[in-house]
Parts: structure tokens; C-alpha cells; sequence
């Protein structure tokens, strides 16, 4: 493997490490799991790096991982973590925002993944299929789904998260 091929591992790791974070948080609910996802994910992959054939296909790669990391975490520990207060950035948060914030935490990993990706950091639904390998319709389903649950739980319906 050329050093090119390092160079830009390296550079896409520095770019990445936010939205790695925070994806991992919102599967793992925990700072201290996320990190330890963030990082295994990233030992991981250089590890397997050699075995990656397509340059391109190093961002949806190391998203896979991560999330095979935080799942993996969350089985070695098999307990449920609620929302802590230590939400990176919950200091200057409105209740409204709590609640939100609530509800998403309430919902399925799969809906949960696709809200934080969407509107946290911004991919397009199609830049979400590529990363969870997952049909672009069914992003958008899930994403609708989300909203739907949200919406009930903010209004006080039943919640069937």
C-alpha cells in the first residue's frame, strides 16, 4: 500500500472525527462509549485498510465499522443507558429542546441513525444509504416514520417507538 493511500486515511479521519463522534453517540448514548467506538472503529480500519479496494469507499467503510463497534460495545454491556445530561453542548439547551432530544433517544437504533445523520450532520439521504447500506428509500421511510413518532410523542399521543 503507498503512503497516499495513509495520507488519506489520516485525512479523513481528522475530517470525519465530528460526525464519527456523534454517530457513535447516538447508538452507544454514552461519551465514554462513543469514544471507545470512535477509536476501536479507527484501529480497525487502518488494520483492514489493505483490504479496502476502492479509495471512494472509505467513508461508508469506516461508518459501517464504527457502527459494528458501537453495537458490539452496547452487547458487552447489555443494560439499557439512558440520556445523560452530559450532552455535548446540553448547557444552553431549552426544554423544548430536551424534550426533542428525548424523543429522539427514545426511538430504534435504525430510526435514531437516520435522524441524527440526516439533521444533526447533514447527509442527504442518499449519502445515508452509502453509509448504512441501506436502500435510499428506506432512509427516507425511516426518517419519515421518526418525524411521525416524534410528533406524537410531543403531543402526548401514544408512543409505539
Amino acid at each position: 500500500m503507498d503512503q497516499r493511500t495513509y495520507d488519506r486515511f489520516f485525512s479523513s479521519i481528522t475530517d470525519l472525527r465530528g460526525d464519527l463522534f456523534a454517530y457513535a453517540f447516538s447508538i452507544t448514548k454514552t461519551r465514554e462509549d462513543a469514544e471507545d467506538a470512535v477509536h476501536n472503529a479507527i484501529v480497525k480500519a487502518f488494520d483492514g485498510l489493505s483490504g479496502l479496494r476502492s479509495p471512494n469507499k472509505l467513508k461508508p467503510w469506516l461508518f459501517r465499522i464504527l457502527k459494528n463497534e458501537c453495537i458490539s460495545i452496547l452487547r458487552q454491556k447489555k443494560r439499557f443507558v439512558p440520556l445523560p445530561e452530559d450532552i455535548p453542548g446540553a448547557e444552553a439547551r431549552s426544554e423544548s429542546d430536551l424534550d426533542l432530544e428525548n424523543c429522539v433517544a427514545d426511538l430504534g437504533t435504525e430510526l435514531r441513525e437516520a435522524v441524527v445523520l440526516y439533521y444533526k450532520l447533514g447527509y442527504s439521504t442518499a449519502e445515508i444509504a452509502k453509509l448504512t447500506d441501506t436502500p435510499r428509500s428506506t432512509v427516507m421511510s425511516r426518517l419519515a416514520r421518526a418525524r411521525e413518532l416524534i410528533r406524537k410523542q410531543l403531543e402526548g399521543e401514544n408512543y409505539d417507538g
